[in-house]
């Protein structure tokens, strides 16, 4: 069985440039893993989650989360300031991901132009991004012959979520350009409280820089700022799967190159 730990995130509209890429994504990523290779990352962020507490002063209960360690909020507050070792910490968490052996999968669609392009018909693009992520998922688990059983953040919407999936497992496949099945996706989904399970921390953090990196311009004259999102993305793009991409639906175009890299 492998174990898919899902998560969600919507980077913010360019108003200057509302087709930005990069910008106006939402984003659904999947931390796909062995039961060995969830250990081996359980193991590493409650280390670590150690080391911090008693070198900053990280609460020993903190929630790894990627926008509260990047804006210094909540649990990460008393690391304000020291830009240099949170982007260190963060980067220690991204190799645990990476040694782990564990896979990404990450999908997203432009909303501007979801909502443009078929307006009043437009999909929630929580729903697009999420089927995109999971025929995927799906598929990987086909060609390896093992079954999915997805974990999930609480969310309000759930059995809505959840019927959806469902659906399509019942009319036997899903909508689009890649229809599926999804055979292999295990039934209910489990939801679970992120402060409690390292995998749904690992992708909040995984997809937050991902989206960030997504928005920087290489062709311009980078910041430090900026150059230490693509060193911490580094680290975990060996782990993201072929298969991500965002979905531009006015440009019919998909992007497979999405995530800036730092040359």
């Amino acid at each position: 069985m492998l174990l898919a730990y899902i998560d969600e995130s919507h980077t913010q509209r360019c108003d200057e440039e509302p087709n930005r890429h990069g910008y106006d994504v939402y984003y659904v990523g999947c931390l796909l893993a062995t039961s060995a290779q969830a250990a081996v990352i359980d193991n590493g962020l409650d280390n670590l989650l150690e080391q911090v507490h008693h070198k900053f002063g990280v609460p020993r209960d903190a929630e790894f989360h990627g926008q509260c360690m990047f804006q210094y909020k909540d649990d990460w507050k008393c690391m304000k300031g020291m830009h240099r070792q949170s982007a260190g910490i963060y980067r220690a968490a991204m190799r645990i991901l990476a040694d782990s052996g564990a896979r990404l999968v990450i999908r997203g669609v432009h909303v501007g132009q979801l909502q443009e392009r078929y307006r009043e018909h437009a999909h929630n693009p929580h729903q697009v991004s999420l089927q995109h992520c999971l025929e995927r998922v799906n598929m990987i688990a086909e060609q390896e012959r093992d079954d999915v059983s997805i974990m999930a953040d609480k969310v309000a919407d759930q059995a809505a979520q959840e019927g959806q999936i469902a659906r399509y497992q019942l009319i036997g496949n899903t909508e689009g350009y890649f229809p599926s099945d999804l055979a292999r996706i295990k039934m209910p989904f489990q939801w679970e409280d992120s402060r409690m399970l390292y995998g749904l921390q690992m992708i909040d953090m995984a997809l937050f820089m991902c989206g960030r990196a997504s928005g920087i311009d290489s062709a311009k004259k980078l910041n430090d700022g900026d150059k230490a999102v693509l060193k911490i993305v580094d680290v975990i793009r060996p782990a993201i799967m072929p298969q991500s991409a965002v979905w531009y639906p006015l440009e019919k175009r998909t992007d497979y190159g999405f995530i800036t890299e730092l040359s």
